[in-house]
């Protein structure tokens, strides 16, 4: 079986657009206020820069994520992680509230768990590919792990 590589699992744009239209929103706000209403509501040089870095979180949204690649599982985070397939031994589903997130059991002496940022789906972000990625994800494990027992 021939696998793309890498295979990049993101948020999906339902996932991220809240966060991304209210930082949107606030800086419309706050240079509106600024520029029209003299920062009388507190608009201003200070909350437009820490909008600005509200701005830069909503475009990092993007970044997040999973990747699959043939060394491993590289999780997209700060600081990223890179978790090879020979030290990966489950992968599994977690349910709390209705959200659904991926679980990474790994490690060589010490077993770890890393909550995964994506795939996930819940109620107020639906992913209608999560059963996909999760299959896509663990197709991925049992053939590169296969390959590196060999």
């Amino acid at each position: 079986m021939t696998l793309p590589n890498p295979v990049r699992l993101r948020l999906t744009w339902s996932q991220r657009r809240a966060f991304v239209l209210m930082v949107l929103g606030f800086q419309v706000v706050v240079w509106g206020d600024a520029l029209l209403n003299d920062g009388r509501l507190g608009g201003g040089g200070r909350t437009a820069l820490a909008g600005l870095g509200l701005m830069v979180m909503a475009a990092a949204t993007w970044w997040i994520g999973t990747s699959l690649t043939r060394r491993g599982l590289v999780v997209h985070a700060v600081p990223t992680l890179t978790i090879p397939w020979d030290e990966v031994h489950e992968i599994e589903v977690e349910d709390q509230l209705g959200i659904k997130t991926v679980v990474v059991h790994h490690g060589t002496a010490v077993l770890r768990r890393t909550r995964l940022s994506a795939p996930t789906t819940g109620p107020l972000g639906r992913d209608a590919d999560f059963q996909e990625k999760v299959r896509v994800l663990r197709t991925y494990w049992a053939a590169h792990r296969a390959q590196h027992a060999a």
